[in-house]
């Protein structure tokens, strides 16, 4: 077969020889291409493929072996790992929104436990004190100085003043020297910077705050996944630290992008975080099944991929192959799903069917040499 297929790319040499010198004899030499010609990017084309005949003793020789498009019912699984964060929808950064001096720290450590509204420190800034004596000396001048009182008391609520401050401030007509501030949100401190004395300055993270009562996975996939996955695939989830404990949870969101270097992509798994076990930087270990239904599928092996679409080589009889465009779904372990070019126990090389390819674009070319040679010598008569 390795003889033949030599001979056979010999002949193909001599053969697009004798045709590119025959075509040049008939006249002056054809005309360089337009500029604009040149500018257009063709697209490209491959090489026919034509059915070729392989002895039965020259397979075995070849080590060719061949295997059957078999439908059944198809069950992906896919492992692969994950991180665990924070849900970005319960969380937040805390800054000033203007500049000061923190004159107490009520929230001292971090993993303390905040809930809404609690008190995280309090700041002395002149501007403080400075709006609050604006707007209840307006108050003072009654109607004449409403809209200066408004103003002020708009400035104190841009500033993030807490309602309750405002409220003691009206009623016990004293500007007080610091404010206190509140946490906007339930959680845990995650990070905190804050400290009694220092400046600070609207540029700074105070604190960082979280609830991990919900944690997110999020879980990387590669690109041929995805045509697999969707949102509410049920999922299992084991931890490193607890080889014992596995949890379910299911696919609540998956991402826009594929990232370029990696080709992979994320998913988010949404968990109940109750006992606060998960926490925001663990790696998780996931598995995604999914009953796909019933599907023809063959061994990756078979298919060959030419960069412009998919080729296998099936066989016809015995000693008779055929190469036939393919359309693959996902690949499922070692197999790929078959969407179309193939019928249930057909059978498809699996070993050896690049040698067939070779030989089945030889045949090809070689045929169009001899058309074209007898095109051409039909024109002497």
């Amino acid at each position: 077969m390795k003889n033949h297929l030599i001979v056979a790319f010999i002949s193909l040499f001599l053969a697009r020889s004798a045709f590119a010198q025959a075509g040049h004899q008939h006249g002056s030499p054809p005309p360089a291409p337009k500029a604009t010609d040149q500018k257009k990017a063709e697209p490209r084309k491959e090489d026919p493929r034509v059915p070729v005949e392989v002895p039965v003793e020259q397979q075995s020789k070849m080590g060719l072996k061949v295997a059957k498009a078999s439908k059944r019912k198809v069950d992906h699984t896919i492992r692969t790992v994950g991180t665990v964060t924070a849900d970005q929808t319960k969380e937040a950064h805390v800054h000033t929104r203007i500049n000061g001096w923190i004159e107490d720290v009520f929230a001292d450590y971090v993993g303390k436990e905040i809930k809404k509204k609690q008190p995280l420190y309090s700041l002395y800034s002149p501007d403080l004190v400075s709006t609050q004596e604006e707007y209840l000396s307006a108050r003072k001048q009654g109607s004449t100085g409403q809209e200066i009182a408004k103003a002020a008391l708009q400035r104190l609520r841009l500033w993030n003043v807490p309602e309750t401050e405002i409220s003691k401030l009206t009623q016990s007509g004293k500007a007080k020297r610091a404010l206190t501030f509140e946490s906007s949100v339930d959680g845990v401190i995650v990070n905190k910077t804050a400290i009694k004395g220092m400046y600070i300055t609207p540029e700074m993270e105070l604190y960082y705050i979280a609830d991990l009562s919900k944690v997110w996975i999020i879980v990387t996939l590669y690109e041929y996944d995805l045509a697999s996955i969707s949102v509410g695939d049920e999922t299992v989830i084991q931890l490193p630290y607890d080889a014992n404990r596995t949890l379910k949870g299911k696919i609540s969101y998956i991402y826009p992008e594929v990232e370029m270097e990696t080709r992979t992509a994320k998913a988010r798994i949404e968990m109940p975080n109750p006992d606060q076990k998960l926490k925001p930087g663990m790696f998780a270990n996931v598995e995604l099944k999914k009953n796909l239904g019933d599907a023809i599928v063959i061994p990756d092996d078979a298919v060959i991929d030419t960069g412009v679409r998919r080729i296998v080589i099936v066989r016809r009889q015995n000693s008779r192959f055929e190469p036939r465009e393919v359309k693959v779904g996902a690949r499922v372990g070692q197999e790929f799903i078959v969407l179309s070019g193939l019928k249930e126990n057909e059978e498809v090389v699996v070993s050896a069917h690049f040698l067939i390819d070779a030989e089945s674009k030889l045949q090809a070319a070689l045929q169009r040499g001899e058309k074209a040679s007898e095109g051409h010598s039909g024109h002497g008569k």
